[in-house]
């Protein structure tokens, strides 16, 4: 049930602080008059230096490594610990050592500083894709990762989630959907080039097409984040988008967006001045794991709006154009932006 949020938090520390979602969630609590510090592999890092500015602690931290674990008494105690850092790779050596073995050190960290709340950034991968019958998929639904990210992701909530467990302590654990926006060219970039026809998928378009996923912009998984740590949630939540889309979906809106419209047909076909093939890009290559019949990614959400109330207020058309003008002003991705200008009548969204 929504209840009136607790007070503000006075202190947290984030580790991943200056990654893309934890530096949005950074300044976010800052101008709420919550002083953060932001544990980070690379402190002089262009966002660690922006948040050093508006006010935030930096620290340098590598949870992948025992050695360049901050000692305790370097940082103040805290009411919270966002565990936001991560290896984001699909597949790598490394995977283990920085997200599961990552989390037990955060957790360590937590109990050496009496910190009693623990947030804990997973992901809708490790939960895993659904079928037809089986989506949106819950919480409570078993969870069948199909990647070593996914099973990292697992393998971390069930430690975050025994920690939660012990007198004194509370966790909370947010399955995080594929998240977009202002700073990631997340799907955004490949989806430009295979409407520009240069990078031609129709090798893959068949599996491709009807695949389903829920984008969330950005600033509404920030929203929904504040909002459950302000009403102190502990267990596991979904924390999606409410807009379930096809991949052929997707490319429909951005298409039009970029008044490429008429390319939606022509990104299917073979580039004609060249004979090679493509590879596939990684974040088509993404979206193709699972199976045929288990393949998409569509959550139900309603726990978390239960307890929080709707959260999600962008729509992927608003939060696609959002994005697409903050690469065109910031100076981002010039070179795919300089060809969409050559457009006819490309970008009017800008």
């Amino acid at each position: 049930m929504l209840e009136h949020p607790t007070k503000p938090l006075r202190h947290v520390i984030i580790t991943g602080g200056a990654g893309f979602i934890g530096s949005q969630l950074s300044a976010r609590l800052i101008k709420g008059k919550t002083r953060v510090t932001i544990l980070t592999r690379n402190p002089s890092a262009p966002r660690a230096t922006s948040l050093a500015q508006q006010g935030c602690k930096v620290v340098a931290c590598d949870l992948a490594d025992e050695q360049r674990i901050p000692q305790p008494d370097i940082l103040d105690p805290a009411d919270a610990m966002f565990h936001f850092a991560a290896d984001v790779s699909v597949s790598s050596p490394t995977l283990r050592a920085a997200n599961v073995d990552g989390t037990s050190r955060v957790l360590a960290l937590a109990d050496a500083l009496a910190i009693p709340h623990v947030v804990y950034a997973s992901s809708i991968e490790a939960q895993g894709l659904g079928s037809d019958h089986e989506i949106p998929l819950r919480e409570d639904s078993a969870c069948r990762p199909v990647s070593d990210y996914g099973q990292s992701k697992v393998q971390a909530e069930e430690l975050v989630t025994k920690w939660g467990s012990l007198p004194g302590h509370r966790a909370l654990v947010l399955r995080i959907g594929n998240i977009y926006g202002p700073g990631s060219a997340w799907f955004l970039h490949p989806s430009l080039l295979a409407l520009l026809g240069a990078t031609p998928i129709l090798a893959i378009w068949t599996k491709l097409r009807h695949r389903l996923f829920q984008p969330l912009f950005i600033d509404d998984l920030v929203e929904g984040i504040s909002r459950a740590v302000d009403h102190r949630l502990a267990g596991t939540y979904n924390i999606t988008g409410e807009e379930q889309v096809t991949i052929e979906g997707y490319l429909a809106t951005l298409a039009s967006l970029t008044q490429l419209t008429d390319r939606v047909q022509l990104m299917r076909k073979p580039a004609e001045l060249s004979e090679r093939s493509f590879p596939i890009a990684p974040d088509f290559a993404y979206v193709l794991m699972g199976t045929e019949e288990r393949c998409h990614r569509s959550y139900d959400n309603s726990r978390l709006r239960a307890e929080i109330g709707p959260y999600a207020r962008w729509s992927l058309s608003r939060g696609l154009a959002a994005t697409l003008k903050w690469y065109d002003t910031s100076g981002q991705l010039p070179a795919l932006l300089a060809v969409l200008r050559r457009q006819p009548g490309a970008m009017t969204c800008m």
